[in-house]
């Protein structure tokens, strides 16, 4: 496209993906570059986050060492918005990081002051989110066998199972209770040192509204704000055996992702 004169142009690669922060966004790099960035806990101004990154090739600890190790690194903060970049607050060292949302996900840069030389990693990645799961007409039935498709992983399979059948995951999350193992959009939880998967996590619904879940759904048994992560929620009992739960950003009234449980009886 040639420019007309007196005019401004805008790229697509200038649109932001989102105007919300919200959410897991996953770097990957060869040969064993992984990371993750969680944001949460968004406003108007800013927005909580964790950022790890972590170097799964083992390397020598120094020019002059013979031990090796594996680079991690990781940081927690808040950061303020202004409109397509946030800045974090500077911690005691001097550590800033700035995040600058593209069309593609959000880029990070680390000020030089984060810099670690033990270290063969840093933050200076891009994050992009993972795929969007669409909800189909097999839902209904998947959920009532205890997953998300007719073909998936459901409640109750051996989380080696599912390693060795997709390999090493794409992240792996800590949330309340469960620790997730992250496969494109979908989060396989197990909690307590159990071995066998006790809660599924789509992270990256299609976004559909309130409305739209209860169409397909119903009216919720349960609703209102989870004032920990501050977000609405449904909750649904699936044949008196699973629990499910719909969470949405209260603001802009779009899903953010949902759960399915065992049903915990009191």
């Amino acid at each position: 496209m040639v420019p007309v004169a007196g005019k401004e142009t805008t790229l697509q690669e200038d649109i932001p993906l989102t105007d919300n922060w919200h959410g897991d966004w996953f770097t990957s790099s060869p040969p064993a570059i992984v990371g993750q960035l969680t944001t949460y806990e968004e406003t108007e101004e800013g927005f909580s986050f964790i950022i790890e990154v972590s170097n799964d090739e083992l390397t020598p600890k120094s020019e002059d060492s013979s031990e090796l190790i594996v680079s991690f690194k990781s940081l927690g903060g808040y950061a303020k918005k202004d409109g397509p970049v946030a800045v974090s607050e500077k911690k005691e060292n001097g550590c800033v990081l700035t995040f600058q949302m593209g069309a593609e996900g959000i880029k990070v840069k680390e000020s030089e002051e984060c810099a670690d030389p033990v270290l063969t990693v840093d933050f200076n990645h891009s994050f992009t989110p993972a795929e969007t799961f669409v909800i189909d007409e097999h839902f209904l039935a998947s959920i009532k066998e205890g997953k998300f498709t007719p073909d998936g992983y459901g409640i109750g399979t051996p989380i080696r199972t599912i390693i060795n059948e997709l390999g090493e995951p794409d992240g792996e999350i800590q949330r309340n209770e469960a620790f997730y193992h992250i496969y494109s959009n979908t989060g396989y939880g197990t909690a307590g040192g159990e071995n066998t998967v006790g809660l599924l996590t789509v992270i990256r619904p299609e976004p559909l509204t309130p409305e739209d879940v209860k169409k397909l759904m119903g009216e919720p048994e349960q609703e209102g704000l989870n004032e920990m992560e501050g977000l609405y929620f449904y909750y649904y009992t699936i044949d008196d055996e699973y629990e499910l739960y719909f969470d949405f950003l209260p603001e802009e009234k779009t899903l953010l992702r949902f759960h399915l449980r065992e049903l915990k009886l009191m």
